[in-house]
């Protein structure tokens, strides 16, 4: 009897160590492809955002070109030394621009400096002048006919007539030497392509000149490759895959989207080392615990089970909550419009929030300040409206959806935000919808995204552009 309840009871522990293997085993890989989905997410969240960047920073250097040509061609009859001087007030510390200068009618450049270069080999002012405003792709420094460069173009026009072009030059060499970014640390890349030609503007890993057709031969572990990356650059298309490298051995997680000017597309690729490494501690945890399992299978099991379960909510929590607010995050707003696409809402509101000058703040202050603008609006938010339908949508953006509360009461709670931050010293533009029988919330996120559009663009009107 007592040899049955042995063998029973070694059998029972060997199929319990085995299960808790095979427990360790899925709770291993469920948390490493969790991992994998939130870090596509964020390297999503993070090319938006820095797409979003680039193109603010060019818009910003094309206004204020604009008002230099503005100055110029107000200024009547300007002698060479006037116009350096105009030129040699430019304030790159927030521009990528490195400096301007003025092409004339007969083909000659002017720098800053006084210096005035024949540029006919390189340009032909009737041609230049047809163009209007325009950013060029990679082009030639006429200064070092080695050096890359990409030029924000504005026209100088008196009477009608285009009188000079205007270009803010930005330094490939140098932009790779001075562009940082804070993604993973710092430990993510960040390439600049042209989407027509493959050509890195931007590559801050090998910053060396190179072309995306560079990596067609790099093992793929995703379904799309580098192929199929270029041809989805060249329609203007983001996207997402995992390769690796050919230097290094190591896995790298990549995701690209377009930037809005040209046909450029902004890449953020990071190696797996750093975007798995919550998971590989979790990973080397349950390791360790599942060689214990031979003293004390059962309180093993229970605790080892309860540790894969708290990992998994925790790994669950972080792909659904914001890291810098604490409220939802993107992941869990686009599964609530997904969730709720069916579903009819006798009343339905939504309260779309944009804040004005995250970028500027960043760039100014620093990414600390910026994120304490955000969790103070955040916070603000969560003061009027529920936490748990309150979601960060993009870098800048809040979206609140609430059923049966009237478009007056959400417009009341909005405006009290929004005074609540003007005495803080932050400002939002806000837009509120409200519909009734309705079928899903993709509309009324929509009208209530365009009513705020409208409302940061009166703010716009009203304040200088450059503030953005």
């Amino acid at each position: 009897m007592r040899k049955n309840f042995k063998i029973v009871a070694g059998l029972a522990t060997f199929v319990s160590a085995i299960l808790l293997m095979v427990l360790v085993f899925n709770a291993i890989k469920s948390v490493q492809r969790q991992t994998e989905e939130n870090c596509f997410a964020y390297l999503d969240e993070t090319a938006d955002q820095l797409a979003a960047d680039l193109y603010k920073t060019t818009d910003m250097d094309h206004t204020i070109l604009s008002a230099m040509a503005t100055i110029i061609a107000n200024g009547g009859e300007q002698s060479a030394s006037d116009l350096c001087d105009i030129l040699n007030s430019y304030d790159s510390a927030t521009s990528y621009v490195d400096y301007v200068e003025i092409l004339y009618p007969n083909n000659t450049m002017l720098d800053a400096d006084g210096t005035v270069r024949d540029v006919s080999k390189s340009f032909d002012f009737n041609k230049e002048a047809k163009k209007g405003v325009y950013v060029s792709d990679i082009s030639y420094s006429t200064k070092d006919s080695g050096a890359r460069v990409i030029r924000n173009a504005v026209p100088v026009i008196r009477n009608g007539q285009t009188i000079y072009m205007l270009y803010g030059v930005v330094g490939l060499t140098n932009f790779e030497k001075t562009y940082t970014t804070n993604i993973y640390e710092g430990n993510a890349y960040v390439y600049l392509v042209d989407g027509n030609t493959g050509d890195f503007l931007l590559d801050t890993w090998h910053n060396s000149v190179g072309n995306i057709s560079d990596f067609f031969n790099r093992k793929n572990i995703s379904k799309d490759n580098f192929r199929d990356a270029a041809a989805k650059m060249k329609k203007g298309k983001g996207g997402k895959l995992a390769f690796v490298s050919q230097s290094t051995g190591d896995t790298l997680y990549m995701h690209y989207e377009p930037v809005g000017i040209n046909n450029w597309s902004v890449i953020v690729t990071v190696q797996d080392r750093y975007a798995l490494k919550n998971s590989n501690e979790i990973n080397n945890t349950l390791y360790r615990m599942a060689a214990k399992s031979g003293t004390i299978v059962f309180l093993y099991m229970l605790f080892v089970t309860l540790s894969i379960f708290i990992a998994y909510r925790q790994t669950r929590k972080l792909g659904m909550s914001d890291k810098v607010t604490g409220l939802q995050n993107r992941n869990a707003y686009d599964a609530f419009l997904t969730l709720n696409k069916d579903k009819t809402f006798e009343l339905i509101s939504c309260v779309f929030i944009d804040v004005n000058g995250l970028h500027e703040l960043n760039n100014l202050k620093g990414h600390e300040a910026g994120d304490r603008m955000l969790r103070i609006v955040a916070e603000t938010i969560k003061a009027e409206y529920p936490a748990h339908l309150v979601f960060r949508a993009g870098g800048d953006e809040f979206v609140a959806l609430i059923e049966n509360m009237s478009q007056d009461q959400c417009r009341t709670k909005a405006e009290i935000v929004y005074e609540t931050l003007m005495k803080k010293g932050y400002s939002i533009a806000y837009g509120v919808a409200t519909q009734q029988n309705v079928t899903g919330v993709s509309e009324v996120v929509n009208l209530a995204d365009e009513r705020m559009i409208e409302n940061k663009k009166l703010y716009y009107s009203k304040h200088d552009r450059r503030m953005r």
